[in-house]
């Protein structure tokens, strides 16, 4: 990949993208992505990253005639999610060495082929991303279609990819930067495109524009795809699209939605498709039941049927998960959920936080002896007025 040239200071905005002022459009839009791609803060080790970012920003968006939002122009480092990310399964290798070593063997003979052949568009495109060269990719793109040639469906599709993971997610209470907004942009016009050029969208290009959407934090527009998805038989999701909308709900802070999702995969599941879960649905399941926020009182109530759903599984939370269940009966006073999460500790054997676990314990037996005073108190009042009636 070519090395960004360094923006000049203080320059005009062609002059920050290292183009000339009767630079076409298209020209404006490459240099662009390649000088924004470069400098992304969370990716990039220059120390002047974040200013880059914004001066290129600044100067695409005046070229363009957009307007400009400095919330938008030096994103944080990274996301901050509110909790730490999920811990990564330990690898199994699935197939043995010689598996692998053919697939490998087999992925290369159309590389060689391409080098005595004249290379088509869609290769020169998929070597592109390959490299995670996307301002060339899209390049190329444009060359394609100015010599006349139809895109194809997997080339949608492979662009539509590499603009989702050239986005930065947005967490919960934040906006996109705008190399995320802009990448949003290049999506849909590629989707618009896709269907003026009559290539239909499967459902995996589906699946791409929802992550997509959930990466640059369109919620709603990706629960109106996910409904359209759920309403074509065609286009029925499986477990990778309701993984996505997890995610999407979850590190967005719609820990609502991804309920609303949990329903309709469960409504799924009756018919014949029966959608699966996976272990990554349950866990971002018990962080949309469990997470802090104004409604977590309504959301734990969902927490029997997930733990229900992991047992008929075989999928059992993690220590770490068990102990931020305990935290979230406590703190909405949900003493019976909380004796079942303790219940699964004991019986699944995790090691838990031994403070938490008694902080628990202590809760659970000052709600029960309060229901047992509750329950005697009758009991006490009819024997008060038993009494009371014989002294009189």
């Amino acid at each position: 990949a070519r090395r960004a040239p360094p923006p000049p200071r203080g320059g005009g905005s062609h002059e920050v993208l290292g183009l000339p002022p009767d630079a076409s459009e298209l020209d404006v839009k490459l240099a662009y992505y390649h000088l924004a791609l470069a400098y992304r803060p969370d990716q990039s080790g220059r120390p002047d990253a974040a200013e880059r970012f914004a001066e290129v920003g600044r100067a695409y968006s005046s070229i363009m005639g957009e307007p400009w939002d400095d919330a938008a122009g030096v994103p944080s480092a990274a996301p901050t999610p509110a909790e730490p990310a999920l811990q990564p399964a330990s690898h199994v290798p699935a197939f043995p060495r010689w598996v692998h070593r053919l697939s490998e063997y087999l992925e290369r003979v159309p590389q060689r082929l391409d080098l005595w052949l004249m290379p088509s568009y869609s290769s020169v495109i998929y070597h592109h991303l390959r490299a995670g060269e996307l301002a060339q990719a899209l390049c190329t793109f444009e060359e394609m279609k100015v010599e006349g040639e139809v895109p194809s469906h997997a080339v949608y599709e492979m662009l539509i990819r590499g603009c989702t993971i050239a986005m930065r997610r947005v967490g919960k209470g934040e906006v996109p930067d705008h190399l995320t907004s802009n990448m949003l942009k290049v999506v849909m016009r590629l989707w618009k495109d896709m269907h003026e050029m009559e290539r239909r969208p499967d459902y995996w290009t589906y699946n791409e524009l929802i992550r997509a959407f959930g990466k640059a934090g369109a919620v709603p527009q990706a629960l109106e795809l996910f409904e359209h998805m759920c309403g074509n038989v065609r286009l029925l999701p499986e477990e990778r699209a309701f993984n996505s909308m997890y995610e999407m709900c979850v590190l967005s802070g719609n820990y609502a939605a991804a309920l609303q999702v949990f329903d309709e995969h469960e409504e799924l599941r009756k018919s014949l498709w029966k959608p699966r879960y996976t272990p990554v649905s349950f866990s971002l399941l018990l962080a949309a039941v469990a997470r802090e926020g104004d409604d977590l009182h309504k959301r734990i109530q969902q927490l029997p049927r997930v733990l229900a759903l992991m047992d008929r599984h075989a999928v059992y939370p993690r220590a770490e998960a068990c102990e931020k269940l305990l935290s979230a009966c406590i703190a909405t006073r949900e003493i019976g959920l909380a004796a079942e999460v303790m219940s699964l500790i004991e019986r699944v054997g995790q090691d838990v936080d031994p403070e938490i676990a008694a902080r628990a314990r202590r809760t659970i037996g000052e709600g029960e002896g309060g229901a047992a005073r509750s329950l005697d108190e009758p009991a006490v009042e009819a024997k008060l007025e038993r009494r009371d009636s014989s002294s009189s």
